[in-house]
């Protein structure tokens, strides 16, 4: 077999296999909002300021171009892909950092239009946060 054939094979299996794992990394996000991280006993939440971001036209400091279907979080101090919960009322939903460029003043955190709806956001409001647990090994 040509091994320039061989490499192009290797590339694109590996191409397949991180898209593959991307959709169902983003399949489990939107099941998020059904089956929520559960509140645990200790944990402590803080509160923000969160409003909807408007979405870039480019894709954000993270990489990330922000679609219709996009559930994440533009924070300016987080690093990228920090996982964070969010919680309004009784919802939660588990979300990452997917920019981290200066939000508007007066927002502590902006979220996707997709995630606004999944927390039942409009406006400008507070809502509490808190660090996802990592997993235990």
């Amino acid at each position: 077999m040509n091994t320039g054939l061989a490499r192009r094979q290797a590339a694109l299996a590996g191409v397949a296999l991180v898209g593959a794992l991307g959709a169902i990394a983003l399949s489990r996000l939107d099941n998020d909002s059904e089956a929520a991280p559960p509140r645990t006993a200790g944990v402590k939440w803080d509160t923000a300021s969160v409003a909807v971001f408007e979405p870039p036209a480019e894709p954000t400091n993270c990489g990330v171009t922000v679609t219709s279907q996009t559930v994440g979080i533009a924070h300016p101090v987080l690093p990228c892909g920090a996982r964070i919960v969010l919680r309004n009322g009784d919802t939660q939903v588990l979300t990452e950092v997917i920019d981290n460029a200066l939000v508007e003043s007066g927002h502590e955190l902006e979220v996707t239009e997709r995630l606004a709806k999944m927390l039942g956001l409009e406006g400008l409001r507070e809502i509490d946060w808190r660090f996802a647990a990592e997993p235990s090994n």
